[in-house]
């Protein structure tokens, strides 16, 4: 399950941003053969109110594109499961500005965002060398079945 939020951001962009986050979390999900129940909060909002996050939990005053807050825990329901995978936060508004200093096209940089955010809930980072080699190639093939290009060029 993903419960999406907006806070601050443009209404128009509401129907396409949440068509846009579950297909690039459903595509994710289904490359990573994640077969598990799972729920991910997603709030989706400007620069202000990111950096205001970023300064609460990372101790860092700017801002970021995204900010990932892994859980992985395991929640019964009756008889049934559910993974919490966590939490990811999204700045519309500084992804916006990345796509155009960048060159790229919004909305499939805004797909590689959440499908990066969405790894680092399913335990991958890129604190290394090595691990940013791993996650950047599982993101270069989870976009490719998007009919994204590789950010990375």
């Amino acid at each position: 399950m993903i419960d999406l939020s907006f806070e601050d951001v443009p209404e128009f962009r509401k129907v396409e941003i949440t068509k846009l986050i579950k297909k690039s979390i459903s595509v994710c999900v289904k490359e990573m053969r994640y077969n598990k129940k799972f729920y991910i909060s997603i709030f989706v909002t400007n620069n202000v109110n990111m950096k205001k996050i970023n300064l609460k939990y990372r101790k860092k005053n700017k801002v970021t594109n995204v900010l990932s807050f892994p859980q992985n825990e395991k929640r019964f329901f009756g008889k049934s499961s559910i993974i919490i995978l966590g939490d990811i936060v999204v700045s519309l508004e500084k992804i916006y500005e990345e796509s155009q200093r960048q060159g790229k096209q919004f909305y499939k940089h805004l797909s590689h965002m959440i499908v990066h955010s969405l790894l680092h809930l399913l335990g991958f980072d890129h604190n290394t060398k090595k691990n940013f080699e791993i996650m950047k190639k599982k993101e270069i093939l989870i976009l490719s079945k998007m009919s994204i290009t590789s950010p990375y060029k």
